[in-house]
């Protein structure tokens, strides 16, 4: 049942940019398509936060998500903590999504964003063939809920009626 409201949003930054380390090839693109093939699915508009680092390496992707209609803002250059963007990483949003998305219930997730009335995704967090990181931690980290983090977003899509983003 849709009773509630909700803004969606999305980091839109590659596997490793928060990382600050080399791709080896990978990359969550297939992620992002497969997230804009689910947002027209469910006729969802979304804010999409662009590093500009994504952007030099995928303008076409920026190109079909302004043309689907979805709000594009800066995520910064690099993504470091200092710079100019349209919002600085996760310092108001909660446990509204990225990895805590993957990490706790379903439930408690929807309580969250509800309550929020935000929701925020990464590509790297709907990417099953995530590269393993050598560190141990921040590899459970970026792997954990993987499996089932596709089921969840659109379950959410379904199940929440979501705002159109403003423009500003």
């Amino acid at each position: 049942i849709k009773n509630m409201d909700a803004v969606f949003t999305c980091d839109l930054e590659d596997w490793n940019h928060g990382l600050h380390i080399e791709a080896n090839g990978h990359s969550s693109i297939d992620s992002v398509w497969w997230l804009q093939y689910k947002l027209a699915q469910y006729k969802i508009k979304a804010i999409f936060y662009v590093l500009k680092r994504f952007s030099d390496e995928h303008p076409g992707m920026i190109e079909a998500l302004k043309h689907a209609g979805h709000v594009i803002k800066s995520h910064g250059i690099n993504h470091y903590h200092w710079e100019e963007a349209d919002r600085k990483p996760y310092s108001w949003l909660g446990f509204t999504g990225g990895f805590y998305f993957r990490l706790f219930p379903y439930w408690l997730i929807k309580k969250e964003v509800v309550r929020k009335k935000h929701l925020y995704i990464h590509p790297h967090d709907l990417d099953e063939n995530h590269p393993k990181l050598s560190n141990p931690i921040l590899n459970w980290k970026r792997h954990v809920g993987l499996k089932n983090s596709r089921l969840k977003l659109e379950r959410l899509m379904r199940e929440i009626a979501w705002d159109e983003p403003p423009e500003n």
